[in-house]
């Protein structure tokens, strides 16, 4: 009998080594494709969008999900990236996250929606035990 090294199972990626690395990344890539660069569209209104339309698709799963450094790194330059998008802000230009997220008017949030998330998701199981 053959060993599955890694396999899909409702969406979601699993691997012999349990860990969550490349279904994290893959949530990134899938979100990554449902950013637009349209000029009628309000910066407002793109980043309330981007939250409502592209977030969840990179959240599905996340309670399950085994954070570590470089996850969490991944997952605030992918919000960094969504903001400078949405502004047409290219990396060459050299500004600052923090001026960015003043020009959207957000805050940093996807990494701590996560993790409130997965403390949800602990919540209820510890309830249900």
């Amino acid at each position: 009998m053959a060993e599955t090294k890694l396999f899909k199972y409702l969406g979601s990626l699993f691997n012999s080594e349990v860990t969550c690395d490349k279904e994290v990344k893959s949530r990134l890539a899938i979100a990554r494709q449902r950013i637009w660069k349209s000029r009628t569209i309000s910066t407002g209104l793109k980043a309330r969008l981007i939250k409502a339309l592209v977030w969840p698709i990179v959240t599905y799963g996340s309670e399950a999900w085994t954070l570590n450094k470089e996850l969490e790194g991944n997952i605030g330059a992918f919000e960094m990236q969504c903001y400078r998008r949405c502004m047409r802000i290219s990396y060459t230009e050299h500004v600052m996250n923090d001026e960015v997220l003043q020009r959207v008017r957000q805050n940093r949030a996807l990494t701590g929606q996560v993790k409130s998330r997965k403390l949800k998701y602990f919540e209820v199981l510890c309830i249900r035990a």
